[in-house]
């Protein structure tokens, strides 16, 4: 963890205490953020277990509830924006984690709870604006896709309003076009994978370990158990992972990087003057 006396000002980047974050700012590659982003949750995997067990458990149950309903083809149209949805809590959670030495579930859900309906709202809007673009054309609509793509870290982060998100989210994006269009088309498919990893791998565990008649294949039933299940276990990382992201872009465009080593050089000075006086 970086720190330094506290009589020191800590460097800031749009209100984000740099200096005392818990990680390092420095300008990654996107296959180092996800690593990292998966180091990160296993180190505070305790708290995720807790936000996931009050946001992704009910989630999850009320889809299987639309597939027990309406059937496994048509359980999609429910269960996939709810699991954009279970994003929010995660992607409040990791920037508090990464900012806090202390962080506790309640608060977490509380503060997905009061910003998240602000947060859908923009995402809907987002995902109509890209849904009229890829009508168009493939061109625009992925444009608008990667455009938006760090809309609830600029809602949730930086408390911006809705038309101010948009055009926040925008600017963001722009400094790092490449890096955030192949970040755009990895969190596209980590659903997708997730989704058959969980229905294949999870078949093969009851049908030759277990020794159950496993369920069929997705592909053939149009859904399933596990598929479901895959859906939403792959949320908190791809918050995380989408969260992390947008660190490295602003430490990119910000300089976060040099302000938090020029802070941690002053505040070494000082803790040497204090101690030699």
């Amino acid at each position: 963890m970086n720190g330094g006396p506290p009589k020191t000002r800590p460097a800031r980047g749009g209100g984000l205490d740099l200096l005392h974050a818990r990680v390092s700012f420095r300008d990654r590659s996107v296959s180092d953020v996800l690593d990292l982003a998966l180091r990160f949750i296993v180190v505070e995997g305790r708290t995720y277990a807790k936000v996931a067990l009050g946001s992704l458990l009910p989630l999850a149950a009320i889809s299987l509830l639309a597939a027990w309903k309406v059937g496994w083809p048509a359980s999609w149209a429910i269960a996939l924006p709810l699991a954009t949805i279970a994003e929010i809590p995660f992607t409040v959670l990791a920037s508090r984690l990464v900012f806090q030495d202390r962080v506790q579930a309640r608060e977490v859900l509380r503060a997905a709870l009061r910003d998240g309906p602000r947060v859908v709202v923009a995402r809907v809007l987002a995902g109509t604006l890209i849904a009229l673009g890829a009508t168009l054309l493939v061109i625009p609509g992925v444009w608008l896709a990667t455009t938006f793509l760090f809309l609830s870290e600029v809602m949730l982060l930086e408390r911006a309003p809705i038309g101010q998100a948009l055009g926040r989210a925008q600017r963001v994006t722009a400094s790092a076009a490449s890096e955030v269009l192949v970040g755009t088309i990895l969190f596209l498919l980590v659903p997708a994978g997730s989704v058959l990893l969980a229905d294949i791998a999870g078949r093969m565990v009851l049908g030759e370990l277990l020794q159950f008649r496993p369920p069929r294949p997705v592909w053939a039933e149009g859904g399933g158990v596990l598929a479901t299940l895959g859906l939403f276990a792959q949320v908190p990382y791809l918050a995380t992972a989408r969260f992390f992201l947008y660190l490295n872009v602003r430490t990119r465009a910000e300089g976060w990087d040099i302000q938090t080593r020029f802070a941690a050089i002053a505040a070494r000075a000082e803790e040497g003057t204090a101690e030699s006086a």
